[in-house]
């Protein structure tokens, strides 16, 4: 499975020996659907870089819907009272469709937890909670890639 994950097929066409489309050549035509958050953004641009290099689908075949969840919480209060570690959690749940039936092709969820220690400092704290946001956020897309690869890769 690993060579069908990674092997472009032909050069010029793309195609696998039986010729149908590589997995590489799917990837590269499957459009991200996420909402407009800063962190809904870093998710469709992770997962954009990793189906096309950083290019948007030109001739979308699919389309990935992406639905996101996010909380924190605090798990080591100081003595002070206020919170020395957080705990950002990121869910997400997803759902590829055929672009041109209509027709949900395969679907999921992943989850990222990641935590942060907090200081005296706003700066210091915001930066953390940016910081473990973007961590979240490139398991999910990395997880969300990983699984419609392999979805494409069993010869759907």
């Amino acid at each position: 499975m690993y060579g069908q994950l990674n092997s472009p097929g032909d050069s010029a066409s793309g195609a696998q020996p039986n010729g149908s489309p590589s997995v590489v050549e799917r990837l590269r035509r499957v459009d991200v659907s996420v909402d407009d958050s800063r962190i809904g953004q870093k998710v469709r641009n992770d997962l954009i870089y990793a189906f096309n290099g950083g290019t948007a689908a030109t001739d979308s075949g699919y389309k990935l819907t992406i639905s996101l969840r996010q909380s924190s919480e605090d798990v080591i209060l100081q003595r002070s009272g206020e919170a020395g570690t957080k705990f950002y959690e990121l869910r997400a749940n997803f759902t590829l469709i055929d672009a041109n039936t209509g027709r949900v092709l395969h679907g999921g969820s992943a989850v990222s937890r990641t935590s942060y220690d907090r200081s005296d400092q706003i700066f210091a704290n915001q930066r953390a909670a940016l910081d473990a946001e973007d961590r979240a956020a490139r398991v999910i897309a990395g997880t969300i890639r990983t699984r419609i690869a392999a979805y494409f890769a069993v010869g759907q």
